[in-house]
């Protein structure tokens, strides 16, 4: 099984935990690490909207929480017909832990629709000076 497919299976069975009660809409992210890990995450919502985490930034703070550094693929899932791509806040986290081989695939319930460099996905990312 190649990358892609085991970062879109774990993306699926995570969103299956998704706390998602006010949108109804599931989503799930895996990411495959530096260290040669694999993390999951899911969207958490909240009452109070902005409090809430996105499946993108739960994966994340998993990889550094176990010492990852860098994404070399991510993978964000939604339990729907349309394809979805990370939201601007979440473009900016990935693009924090990516290079410019970063792989950033999206998906939903008909598989891998899209894929893209990281870079792609935000061209105007803020950078440490």
């Amino acid at each position: 099984m190649n990358n892609s497919q085991k970062l879109l299976d774990m993306a699926m069975k995570v969103a299956d935990n998704s706390y998602s009660p006010y949108s109804n809409f599931a989503v799930g992210c895996a990411i495959f690490a530096d260290n040669r890990c694999f993390y999951s995450g899911c969207n958490v919502e909240n009452v109070s909207f902005p409090v809430g985490t996105c499946a993108e930034e739960a994966a994340i703070a998993a990889m550094i929480a176990d010492g990852g550094k860098k994404i070399v693929e991510i993978l964000v899932y939604a339990d729907a017909e349309n394809l979805i791509s990370p939201c601007g806040a979440c473009r900016q986290r990935i693009l924090e832990f990516a290079d410019d081989n970063t792989m950033v695939y999206m998906a939903n319930t008909k598989g891998i629709g899209k894929s893209v460099k990281a870079m792609e996905l935000l061209p105007f990312v803020f950078k440490e000076f």
